[in-house]
């Protein structure tokens, strides 16, 4: 089993106690996983895991089980857990499923928004540009991710909300690897602002236009990234 990273890598330390170990385990996990630590097919062992995270094996079975549903893990019976490759497929099957998802709840919120939500988006969405002014990837992560959350909360669907944020981490953590290419960032502000000035004005149809360019955008920005086709911003 190849070395595993240090606890020390974690953005928050594993002994943390304001979140959840497995949670904390499982970022670990997954940025091991994207930074290619292991090759695909490799197993990850439960002892194993317990003994180099230093944590007991049932925040290791409940971070496994995260990550398998992810994507990034196959978990047989009786075999343990296997690495998947993370590739063009799964980049395209998780925003093909985001597109038609998050299409159909900004057609709902259009619908549904009042005036204080959309005051509330503008504001995210000025985190997110000044977050891309001063090149700071991780605010700008955040921003983006509390835009799209709100903007599909709106839309008051919980299960939908559910499928989407099973994902959610995996994506972020593809980001944080692979980052933007040039021009995308300036492209994401003028979708957010087109997709507000939509919802401000309750039109449903463009609403859902511009949401699903923008889901079709990332999906190819992120796998020309994963082809090496482009630096990060």
């Amino acid at each position: 089993m190849p070395k595993l990273a240090t606890p020390d890598s974690l953005d928050l330390p594993i002994n943390d106690l304001s979140t959840p170990t497995y949670m904390r385990v499982s970022d670990l996990l997954r940025k091991d996983i994207l930074a290619g630590r292991w090759p695909p097919g490799a197993r990850l062992k439960i002892a194993d895991l317990s003994q180099a995270y230093g944590v007991s094996q049932m925040p290791i079975r409940e971070a496994l089980q995260q990550l398998q549903g992810e994507g990034l893990l196959d978990i047989q019976p009786n075999r343990g857990a296997s690495i998947r490759t993370v590739d063009e497929r799964l980049i395209i099957n998780i925003y093909d499923l985001r597109g038609a998802i998050e299409s159909m709840l900004v057609t709902r919120a259009a619908n549904s928004i009042t005036e204080e939500q959309v005051i509330q988006l503008y504001a995210i969405e000025a985190r997110f540009e000044h977050a891309n002014a001063q090149s700071d990837t991780e605010a700008a992560l955040r921003a983006n991710k509390s835009f799209h959350h709100l903007v599909n909360a709106i839309a008051d669907n919980p299960e939908a909300l559910e499928i989407l944020e099973k994902y959610s981490d995996l994506v972020s953590g593809l980001r944080r690897r692979f980052g933007f290419r040039p021009g995308r960032a300036n492209q994401m502000m003028q979708e957010h602002r087109q997709l507000l000035s939509a919802l401000s004005t309750h039109n449903a149809e463009t609403a859902c236009q511009i949401t699903m360019e923008h889901c079709r955008h990332a999906k190819e920005d992120l796998i020309a990234l994963l082809r090496g086709e482009g630096p990060e911003q």
